[in-house]
């Protein structure tokens, strides 16, 4: 089974507005960054926008930027925009009811995997968009301590 790359792709897109902090960026420009058609960064990017971590302008000085502070988008606030299910799904088929297993699974497995989702959830409570950008930047410094401005997608 496949997992979702929508949280990751996301997270991608906010770090790179939260460099490029003061700019709008195209969906074409983050696109690049991620390496991927701009098609996908749309998709996201409309779900960042109805979760109002971006905001979008149309037109020649147009693009995408944060719609507030880094420091204000925990990865919690990211996960819940753009991942559509739990982190557990069950298969659309319902078990056998007359298996014993198959009758009882689904409600063993939801009380034991929910704290598990839970403790996730808290865990990106803790960490933010400033925190991931801040460790990139620090990570693409010249060794003279001056930080590199990532051309992205010039």
């Amino acid at each position: 089974m496949n997992g979702s790359s929508r949280f990751v792709v996301a997270t991608h897109v906010l770090t790179v507005l939260a460099v490029k902090r003061g700019q709008r960026l195209s969906s074409e420009k983050l696109a690049w960054s991620l390496d991927t058609n701009p098609v996908v960064v749309r998709r996201l990017l409309g779900d960042l926008r109805d979760a109002d971590l971006v905001t979008s302008k149309r037109g020649p000085n147009g693009g995408f930027a944060l719609a507030r502070s880094p420091d204000d988008v925990t990865l919690a606030d990211v996960y819940e925009a753009v991942e559509l299910e739990s982190l557990f799904v069950f298969h659309p088929n319902d078990p056998n009811e007359e298996c014993p297993v198959g009758d009882n699974i689904q409600e063993v497995l939801t009380e034991t995997l929910e704290p598990a989702e839970v403790a996730l959830k808290d865990e990106l409570e803790g960490v933010t968009v400033a925190d991931l950008s801040d460790r990139i930047l620090d990570r693409s410094a010249t060794p003279d301590g001056e930080a590199e401005n990532p051309g992205i997608g010039e």
